[in-house]
């Protein structure tokens, strides 16, 4: 349609462009959703409702607008003279309070276009569409902004909803009230539409080209809600940025956190292994230690008792006797590395063959008068088929402890 429009660059690349008027005492809203592609404008959407509310189920992308109002409230006057802004309201609308009152100005070579509204109606219609999620960003009085159309159309006069614009030379000269006219169609650079959306499209075309220039008290008014919704769409982004990069830092701390929790469990486990090991080495050199120290405890209380003993009974020994183990303190019990070790105290254990029973008994006899002895208990005496005898004695000590 247009030539390629490089230098917008919306907040969104779709638009909004709505004629906000009444017919028969009720609304009428009717308007067009543009988007820009490929650097062309397209018409997404065209929509007719009878309630702001209606506008959240019929247009497909809530979000900015530029908004026309034609309704009854918008007084519009046509002045056959160019001048300052305070020139011609002065003619146009002597007693206007512009404290009360918003006003736009279109000039053109020859004429004036003045359109006045109360603001207390404009800023109502303002917050009825920011309910529905529609953010006015512009707004513009009666049909001032077909003049964007004007230089457009090869007739001398266009047909909006509401008015009928006659054209001269590319200018607007003349607004008159739209009666019961042909429902025209027009082809506007390859759109094709009927009257009923010019003045939306205008509308958008002027927003994107900038194509006419109004003045007024409305513009200020929309240089502050463009601000407003400048101001809103960064808090709005700046939180969506705050929340993403909360949410961001959380995943990565929560990765961050399970790996180190994961190293930290396995550490755990390791300490777990490592104490379980140490205690137990630590049980079994306990263990050693006792036995260690029941073994020194043995040794050094009798290794030199056990000499002596050794000595006087071997001194009494025949030769027809032979000794095969002679223990001091025999072991009583089987030793098991859970259980400390048992000894039989104050005992000596002999075992040996003998060839000559006499001699055997006369030692026995001798041992039994040894001053350290209580008493001699043959435990085994067997003749084999040798005639050798063997024999395993236990010899009972006296008071082992004192000596």
């Amino acid at each position: 349609m247009l030539q390629k429009i490089a230098s917008y660059n919306p907040v969104r690349k779709n638009l909004l462009a709505i004629e906000h008027s009444q017919r028969d005492g009720n609304y009428h809203i009717l308007g067009l959703e543009l988007a820009l592609k490929k650097g062309e404008l397209d018409i997404v959407n065209r929509f007719i409702v009878t309630s702001i509310g209606q506008l959240s189920s019929t247009i497909k992308n809530l979000g900015k607008a530029s908004l026309a109002i034609t309704d009854t409230q918008i007084l519009t006057k046509e002045l056959s003279s160019v001048g300052t802004d305070n020139e011609i309201l002065s003619e146009a609308f002597p007693n206007l309070n512009l404290d009360d009152f918003y006003y736009q100005i279109l000039k053109t070579s020859t004429k004036s276009f003045v359109a006045v509204c109360r603001k207390q109606h404009i800023d109502s219609i303002i917050q009825q569409y920011q309910k529905a999620k529609i953010e006015i960003t512009e707004i513009s009085l009666g049909n001032l902004k077909m003049a964007a159309l004007s230089s457009h159309i090869d007739s001398d006069e266009i047909s909006s909803n509401s008015a009928i614009i006659k054209v001269d030379n590319g200018e607007i000269s003349a607004m008159l009230p739209k009666g019961n006219t042909t429902e025209n169609i027009y082809t506007i650079e390859g759109l094709t539409l009927d009257y009923t959306y010019t003045l939306p499209l205008a509308i958008a075309l002027n927003y994107f080209l900038h194509q006419i220039n109004t003045t007024g008290s409305i513009e200020i008014k929309n240089q502050s809600i463009a601000n407003e919704y400048k101001e809103s769409q960064f808090f709005k982004k700046t939180l969506q940025f705050g929340i993403g990069f909360l949410l961001i830092s959380l995943l990565i701390n929560f990765f961050v956190f399970n790996t180190k929790y994961k190293k930290w469990q396995e550490l755990q486990g390791e300490i777990q292994v490592y104490t379980t090991q140490n205690e137990s080495i630590k049980n079994q050199q306990e263990s050693v230690d006792t036995k260690e120290a029941i073994v020194k405890s043995i040794l050094n209380t009798g290794f030199s008792k056990s000499s002596l003993y050794i000595d006087q009974i071997i001194k009494s020994q025949p030769t027809t006797v032979i000794l095969n183990s002679f223990v001091y303190q025999p072991i009583s019990k089987t030793i098991r590395s859970d259980k400390p070790i048992a000894i039989t105290k104050n005992m000596i254990s002999v075992a040996g063959n003998s060839i000559d029973k006499a001699d055997f008994t006369t030692w026995i006899n001798t041992i039994e008068s040894l001053d350290f002895v209580d008493t001699v208990t043959i435990i085994k005496y067997g003749i084999d088929k040798k005639n050798i005898s063997s024999f395993e004695i236990m010899i009972n000590l006296i008071h082992d402890t004192a000596k």
